[in-house]
């Protein structure tokens, strides 16, 4: 007969089971074309890749499909079971169709496809449905011009063009020097040790593949940092790794951008209009590009603490440079949209010589007119309690603008986005979709996507077809699943493409959107409960609120099955209701909301936090109060230390992960922005370190000894707080693990249950439980969560 211990085990184990089915990598394979993605082949067709899941493979495998909206269908391109007869023809071994869970497919032009499997690009004519020819590929960074015929590559400190055809090289810059290079990322790129093992150039091609737009970033007066791997698989000796990250008061990386002409080999600098380098490259953020008419290219830039920005143009004909539009905040600071990693809000048009501008400047943020030739401003263009999230097309012709908005249903969830237009003079202004959930419409990339891939036609459209007539949307909700489709704006006649049912995990109970009020007692707040399958009003259940406090992104999951939301739903399979808040200090509201917090990082954050758990508490019985606990990463990380030494009374049970506890020691781009102008007092009162003595629950800090974004001193250093307090904690360094460790570490994430059951739930927990992540799965889920980081 089964004891009462080894019956708590047993039915704990089932919980782990049922929590390892819905982590990120598991849920990503049993949600197929939840992220499709694809692009418009001319103003008609649209070509994506269709995902399934394959039981027996325990794979996601994808079929290449066209929708053409002039017959209103969607098909294959050819059944998997025929492209691999034909791509057999042209290689050395049988190819299987449970091969493809690894393809990538691409439409280089209209009539042909390329499958690249193993290395090997295959090439098929689509309307012969018959391979042409395979061609090994190269293994070495390149970016790949829109043409097709070059590739550019890193050497040294300096770039260097391939002829795809011939083979021949030949040196784009010469100069280059150690920390003062060309075409790379800036050395405080916080990866800078794992990028220097793959140096992808840091470029843009023109469309028309004449010029490539780069920069040379000086890193040399930024101090040194070490990072020691200490249990490196090629040494028996401990590894030192140093790289340049330059933290608040060290002096910043700057870029000069410089355009390089391929046929001549003329080079163009921007030498007058230096810009500060916050940590990654304004290339690899999207702050550059070039424009329509192919003579000119634009760069943003800003000063330290954002609070100054300008849009500069580079004529590539004449080789000056100059200030198009400048704008300075008198308070906070400046973005050009809501969220950081998102394809900025800022549109030149070449046909009139004007600019589309993104600003707050009356409290929200909205788009205006500019003239472009002479700076000054000719009409604000959408005005409103609410915020313009994504440009999606414009219309020069007709002077329109199609475009995505936030906080039109306040009722419902401020996050939700509708789809509108409005005249370029603010006339007119329509709802054109409007739903029950989110809409979402991938905007134009400025400077194209995914040219290190030699294949793919990097400027094409891939939400709103050129002509402005079809959007490909996404409609999702977190608790009733997502459904992708093509939208006819003229004539509303409607192509699926495809729908991610919550009928996939069977028996479950769908996540809860809430509201309730801040600690302002005014502002109306929306966050997400998780709950176990098995969840019984009746019960009592512990509290884990998963935290983080932005600002630079909303972090309360909208859409069906998030990778941000992964832990919350393997967490509350474990007995636990989760909860996920956007507090006042993130974005996607207003101004006012979003800068709530501005010099001070974690508060409103954390007081938001304690009010609304307070609230859910007295609204919901099966909330237990007395036992409540919270995760974090990474800023996230840093709150959590924090809510447990400043809100004891509410916090008992803390699990930080790689954070960031003394902002000072941080990226200097944190600080500078979101702290502004600080003293060092305040500075030193904002660290964890200094109230480590405060700590009265069970706090376990976990790091990756080769974390290069927040090192991992951070977390020792605050670990010397705590012993010099004398305060009882735990703690985990995961080797060669780096910030990512509790998305894709499955030792990690198998700790973070064990902590939380035992010491907040109160349970036994099954030892050493199994939990195993797959190369090919982690490499899908960092694809996926960068996917999210943009909006």
């Amino acid at each position: 007969m089964m004891n009462k211990i080894d019956a708590e085990i047993t039915a704990m184990t089932l919980r782990y089971e049922r929590a390892a089915n819905r982590d990120a990598m598991r849920s990503t394979r049993l949600t197929p074309n939840n992220n499709l993605s694809g692009y418009w082949i001319d103003n008609q067709r649209f070509f994506y890749s269709s995902e399934h899941f394959d039981a027996d493979l325990d794979r996601v495998i994808s079929t290449p499909m066209i929708a053409d909206m002039s017959s209103g269908s969607a098909g294959p391109i050819m059944p998997l079971e025929q492209l691999a007869i034909e791509l057999t023809k042209h290689s050395e071994a049988p190819i299987e169709v449970a091969a493809f869970a690894d393809a990538e497919y691409d439409m280089p032009n209209d009539s042909q496809l390329v499958v690249t499997l193993n290395g090997t690009a295959f090439r098929l004519d689509i309307a012969t449905k018959s391979a042409s020819s395979a061609e090994p590929l190269s293994t070495d960074p390149e970016l790949f011009s829109p043409d097709g015929q070059f590739a550019c590559f890193v050497q040294g400190n300096d770039l260097w063009l391939r002829d795809r055809v011939t083979g021949e090289t030949r040196e784009l810059t010469n100069d280059g020097a150690p920390y003062l290079a060309y075409g790379q990322q800036s050395e405080c790129c916080l990866g800078m040790v794992s990028y220097r093992k793959h140096p992808v150039p840091v470029a843009i091609w023109s469309p028309d593949s004449q010029w490539l737009l780069t920069h040379r970033i000086d890193d040399r007066e930024v101090p040194d940092l070490p990072l020691v791997q200490h249990a490196s698989p090629d040494s028996l000796r401990p590894v030192l790794h140093t790289y340049k990250y330059a933290t608040m008061g060290d002096p910043s990386p700057i870029a000069t951008f410089v355009a390089i002409h391929i046929p001549t080999g003329r080079i163009v600098e921007a030498t007058d209009f230096p810009a500060i380098v916050f940590a990654f490259s304004p290339i690899a953020m999207r702050l550059a590009w070039f424009g329509d008419d192919g003579a000119t290219c634009y760069f943003i830039r800003s000063n330290i603490y954002q609070t100054e920005t300008d849009l500069v143009e580079l004529n590539l004909d004449t080789g000056k440079s100059r200030i198009v539009v400048s704008e300075k905040a008198e308070q906070g600071y400046l973005d050009l949209h809501a969220l950081v990693a998102a394809q900025i809000n800022v549109r030149p048009l070449a046909s009139s010589n004007e600019l589309i501008w993104y600003s707050q400047r009356d409290g929200w943020g909205h788009l205006y007119l500019y003239d472009a030739a002479t700076g000054a401003l000719k009409n604000q263009i959408t005005q409103g309690d609410w915020i313009v999230r994504d440009i999606i097309h414009v219309d020069e012709g007709k002077r329109r603008i199609l475009f995505l908005a936030g906080c039109m249903d306040m009722e419902t969830d401020p996050g939700n986005r509708r789809l509108c237009s409005v005249n370029f003079d603010g006339s007119d202004l329509r709802v054109v979709i409007a739903d029950s959930c989110d809409v979402m419409i991938s905007p134009r990339s400025l400077s194209g996507h995914d040219q290190e891939k030699p294949f793919h036609p990097s400027y094409a459209r891939t939400g709103a077809s050129a002509d402005g007539r079809y959007v490909v949307r996404k409609l999702s909700r977190i608790d009733q699943g997502s459904r992708i489709d093509i939208l006819d704006l003229e004539g509303n006649a409607r192509l699926a493409l495809a729908s991610v049912d919550t009928e996939l995990f069977g028996e479950w109970t769908p996540p809860r959107p809430f509201k309730a009020l801040a600690a302002d007692n005014e502002t109306m707040l929306y966050g997400t409960m998780f709950l176990p399958t098995d969840f019984e009003e009746g019960q009592h259940y512990p509290i884990i609120d998963y935290i983080y406090p932005g600002p630079q992104i909303a972090y309360a999951p909208r859409h069906f099955e998030t990778i941000f939301a992964s832990q919350a739903r393997m967490l509350a399979e474990l007995g636990f209701v989760v909860l996920m808040l956007d507090s006042r200090s993130v974005p996607l509201r207003s101004r006012a909301f979003h800068h709530a917090g501005y010099g001070h990082l974690l508060e409103p954050q954390l007081a938001d936090h304690v009010a609304v758990i307070e609230q859910l508490c007295k609204r919901n019985a099966f909330m237990d109060r007395s036992r409540v606990g919270m995760i974090g990463q990474s800023g996230g990380g840093y709150a959590t230390a924090r809510a447990l030494f400043d809100y004891p009374d509410m916090f008992k049970v803390g699990v930080s992960v790689c954070g960031n506890h003394d902002s000072r020691a941080y990226a200097q781009l944190w600080l500078s922005k979101y702290g502004g102008p600080g003293s060092e007092s305040s500075w030193e009162a904002q660290s964890n370190q200094s109230a480590a003595k405060k700590l009265q629950g069970d706090l376990l800090l976990v790091s990756g000894d080769m974390d290069e974004n927040v090192h991992v001193g951070h977390t020792l250093s605050l670990a010397n707080a705590l012993v010099q307090a004398n305060r009882d904690f735990d703690l985990l360094i995961v080797p060669n693990a780096g910030h990512g460790v509790l998305l894709t570490d499955a030792y990690t994430q198998r700790r973070v249950w064990d902590y939380f059951v035992s010491r907040l739930a109160g349970l036994r927990h099954p030892k050493n439980f199994p939990l195993e992540y797959r190369p090919a799965d982690t490499a899908r889920i960092w694809k996926l969560y960068a996917q999210e980081c943009r909006g």
